[in-house]
C-alpha cells in the first residue's frame, strides 16, 4: 500500500525537478524596452552638433547607442557614442555630429538603437578606432534588440 502512494509522489516529484531545471530560464518574464527621444523632433532645425537626449529602461545586458547619418547615405551608420542611462530618472543624452559644411541643406536621421554585448563591443571597437585614426567611416550597425527609433533633423548651418 505504501509503495502505491510513494510512486506516484516520487514520479511527480522528479518530473517538477527536471522542468524546473531543464525548462525555466530564470526569467519569469521578459523585461520590456523603452526608449523615447525626447530631443530633438522630427524637423528641427540643426547645426554643427546637437545633444540628442531621450528616456529609456532596458534590460541588464542591453546598450543604448546614438547613430547618425545623411539620408543619403542609408543603409551605413556613423556611430556617435553610448548613451549611459542614468538609473534613477531613466535620462540619457549623446552628443551627435552632423557631417562637414557641404552637408548644409541636407536632411540626417538620427538613429537610437538597442544592442547585446557583442553589438556593444563592435560599435566599442568602431568608435575607438575612429577616435584614434580620425577614419570615420560609415559601417552598417550591428543586430539591434528592440527597434530602431528614428527621427530625422535638416542641418542648416555648420
Amino acid at each position: 500500500m505504501c509503495r502505491k502512494i510513494f510512486l506516484p509522489k516520487l514520479f511527480l516529484l522528479v518530473t517538477l525537478t527536471v522542468c524546473l531545471v531543464f525548462c525555466w530560464d530564470g526569467h519569469a518574464e521578459q523585461e520590456p524596452f523603452v526608449v523615447t527621444v525626447t530631443h530633438p523632433q522630427n524637423g528641427n532645425e540643426v547645426g554643427t552638433e546637437l545633444t540628442v537626449k531621450g528616456t529609456a529602461s532596458i534590460p541588464l545586458g542591453n546598450y543604448l547607442w546614438v547613430l547618425a547619418r545623411r539620408v543619403d547615405f542609408e543603409p551605413l551608420w556613423w556611430p556617435q557614442r553610448e548613451a549611459k542611462i542614468d538609473p534613477k530618472t531613466h535620462k540619457w543624452s549623446a552628443t551627435a555630429t552632423f557631417g562637414l559644411p557641404r552637408d548644409i541643406n541636407w536632411d540626417f536621421d538620427i538613429g537610437v538603437i538597442t544592442v547585446d554585448a557583442n553589438g556593444h563591443q563592435e560599435l566599442m571597437d568602431y568608435w575607438i578606432e575612429a577616435m584614434k585614426t580620425g577614419d570615420w567611416r560609415p559601417i552598417q550597425i550591428p543586430a539591434t534588440t528592440s527597434p530602431p527609433r528614428i527621427i530625422r533633423v535638416k542641418k542648416v548651418r555648420h
